[in-house]
């Protein structure tokens, strides 16, 4: 990557970029040309997010007369500066698809909570942002005052399709309002970041449990079934659209809140459908039904009324005898839930979950419907029982918002488009299964 050419020498430059820096009193600033090679990932963060605020914060305080060819040269030797941190980080990239990327425990952990969420993202992108918040950032992308870290982030965030790739330090925040809403994330599913450079994710998955024999001296080793598979996730483009007024995205007090719930809410709910029920004909991914492997449970030709907690001691059963591990929770319908929860006994008291069943969450989502067709009956449904952390979404590691510039101008309104790209990956199939003919 080739340096913009000074007018005068690089040293010249360093020196009118020192002048700048304590004209203008940022001298963290002084130093960012040092050698990017030599520092760490951290280090390069730090650097960049330091160049970045202050080549913006000077820039905003220059007049036109204020141009000459000292000062236009000290902000050339900014902007290399950042090129070169952009060019370390581009080698890092390079050689983490060469060799791989160093973790501590071999793999990539999937993130389940909060604490997950902020532990992931304390490093790498968030150490490249200031203080700002969703609302913040929607308002520099619809070119509404905000903050001067907002311009920082967009001044690098564009993303191919003219769209903004969300900050790592709002990730946590999104993801975070995610888990409430979402009935695999609270049963405990996880999401696995990809590098925004794979195109797909490959990560090895438990077809069956070897079988082991007793064996004779100098005896043959018993042959067992393929105990590994691939699983190959491609992440697929979940997108939809909002609208917010101009005004209250520039004044409302409450607005982060109500975006960060807003945003995660659409995509919870249908990343849930997908995961539990999708076709996985692209671009839908693959869910549980359609996943080879889960163990099916049937409520006869036409279906049964759920009066009791069989289908559930059938399901878990299904599963043991799978040699799955026991399951952790249930995720049905909110009128399967409510029927459950509704049992009584012959003398009319609430029945009791049965102890067995009683480490299992009960879960409800609106996306598995109560309009399923079993022989003569249109009103059945599902119940899925399973571990639910042998199931994950390999997801993008941000979302992306596109700015619609004319789509709402008429009404004074602005529009946005998001974007997030993830797929479904069973670890173990036989961890799982589907009561199918679930009626009320």
């Amino acid at each position: 990557m080739s340096k913009a050419q000074y007018i005068g020498t690089e040293e010249n430059a360093r020196n009118a970029w020192t002048t700048l820096c304590a004209k203008n009193g940022m001298p963290e600033a002084v130093n960012i040309g040092t050698n990017a090679s030599s520092l760490s990932e951290a280090e390069l963060h730090a650097m960049r997010k330091t160049a970045r605020r202050a080549l913006n914060a000077i820039s905003d305080q220059l007049k036109p007369n204020d141009y000459n060819d000292a000062t236009t040269d000290a902000l050339v030797f900014a902007g290399n500066a950042i090129a070169a941190v952009n060019e370390a980080f581009e080698r890092m990239q390079d050689a983490e698809k060469f060799f791989g990327k160093s973790k501590s425990n071999g793999a990539t952990k999937a993130m389940r909570n909060s604490a997950d969420f902020a532990k992931h993202y304390e490093t790498g992108h968030s150490q490249d942002a200031g203080e700002y918040d969703i609302a913040d950032y929607l308002r520099g992308i619809a070119n509404l005052r905000t903050t001067p870290s907002v311009k920082n982030a967009l001044s690098v965030g564009t993303d191919a399709a003219g769209g903004f790739a969300v900050p790592g330090v709002l990730m946590p925040s999104i993801l975070s309002a995610m888990v409430p809403v979402s009935a695999l994330l609270t049963a405990g599913a996880g999401i696995i970041p990809l590098e925004q450079g794979a195109k797909t994710f490959t990560s090895a998955a438990i077809n069956a449990i070897p079988t082991a024999a007793w064996r004779a001296e100098g005896g043959t080793l018993a042959t067992s079934d393929p105990t590994f598979r691939a699983v190959v996730a491609t992440p697929r483009s979940l997108s939809f659209m909002f609208k917010v007024s101009r005004e209250l995205l520039a004044d409302a007090v409450g607005l982060t809140s109500a975006l960060n719930q807003a945003i995660a809410q659409a995509f919870a709910k249908e990343l849930d459908r997908a995961g539990l029920r999708g076709s996985g004909t692209a671009p839908e991914p693959r869910g549980l039904l359609n996943t080879v492997g889960i163990q099916g449970v049937t409520n006869g030709a036409a279906g049964t009324p759920l009066a009791s907690y069989a289908n559930l001691f059938s399901a878990y059963g299904a599963i043991l005898q799978a040699d799955g591990p026991a399951p952790t929770a249930a995720i049905m319908s909110p009128r399967s839930l409510i029927k459950l929860g509704g049992l009584v006994s012959t003398t009319g008291e609430p029945l009791d979950v049965p102890t067995m069943l009683q480490p299992l969450k009960l879960i409800a989502t609106s996306q598995i419907p109560n309009t399923l067709t079993v022989g003569a009956s249109a009103d059945c449904s599902e119940i899925y029982v399973g571990d639910f952390s042998q199931l994950y979404f390999a997801m993008r590691e941000s979302v992306s918002i596109q700015l619609l510039q004319e789509a709402y101008a008429s009404t004074g309104e602005i529009g946005f488009a998001c974007h997030v790209r993830a797929d479904v990956v069973v670890n173990y199939p036989a961890a799982f299964a589907v009561v199918t003919g679930v009626r009320a």
